[in-house]
């Protein structure tokens, strides 16, 4: 893949990988929702008794791993897809590991859920929660903002889809108020999903304008 001198994204790296990329971030991501079947009971929420949480990873293990197994093929897919913005691949990188940590966080809870104590369920379940959510999703918030108008300046995208971005990562960014306020938790799903949509509008656009 190739960048201008100055590190900003050109023609050449968008194409089918890029596309590829944001299509397995987003559709991984989604077809969590479809493995609800696998589990006898919902997932508790955040801030549930830790032996509630113990209970559910001890008997929904099949469920716990299949989740983080979509979630990190999710990620990497957006890995794939950031590569074409090399400039601003630093951030990705965050928010890749950030989500990575996280999954491997509940795969060991899924492990020790029978047998560890409540405070190590409930650090694994926290650390597990937090990266995965406003680590993650804020650092795509800001990944996707930047790489708009960076893909605007190369005259790889219009002003739809800068703006579709600046919207996206905003609303992501501003994920980091959860920490604070329990009502902006919205913010973690309504913009990790325009985010994810985003990368897939961006890698068409740029692909078909890099083509025309």
């Amino acid at each position: 893949m190739s960048t201008s001198l100055s590190g900003t994204p050109t023609r050449a790296a968008f194409g089918g990988r890029a596309i590829t990329g944001a299509a397995v971030f987003l559709v991984a991501y989604l077809a969590v929702s479809f493995t609800g079947g696998l589990s006898d009971r919902s997932l508790p929420l955040p801030g549930a008794p830790a032996a509630d949480v113990a209970a559910y990873y001890a008997a929904n293990p099949a469920a716990a791993v299949t989740v983080a197994a979509l979630q990190a093929v999710s990620v990497l897919g957006f890995a794939v897809f950031a590569r074409a913005v090399r400039r601003f691949t630093g951030i990705a990188v965050v928010s890749v590991l950030a989500m990575l940590v996280s999954c491997a966080l509940t795969v060991a809870l899924t492990v020790v859920a029978a047998s560890a104590s409540f405070e190590t369920i409930e650090v694994l379940r926290q650390g597990s929660f937090y990266t995965g959510g406003v680590a993650n999703v804020a650092t795509l918030g800001l990944f996707v903002f930047v790489a708009a108008k960076a893909l605007g300046r190369a005259g790889l995208a219009g002003s739809p889809t800068r703006w579709f971005g600046y919207v996206a990562g905003t609303l992501a960014m501003l994920s980091v108020l959860s920490l604070v306020f329990y009502y902006a938790s919205a913010f973690l799903p309504v913009g990790r999903v325009l985010c994810m949509v985003w990368t897939v509008v961006a890698a068409v656009v740029a692909s078909r304008t890099r083509r025309a």
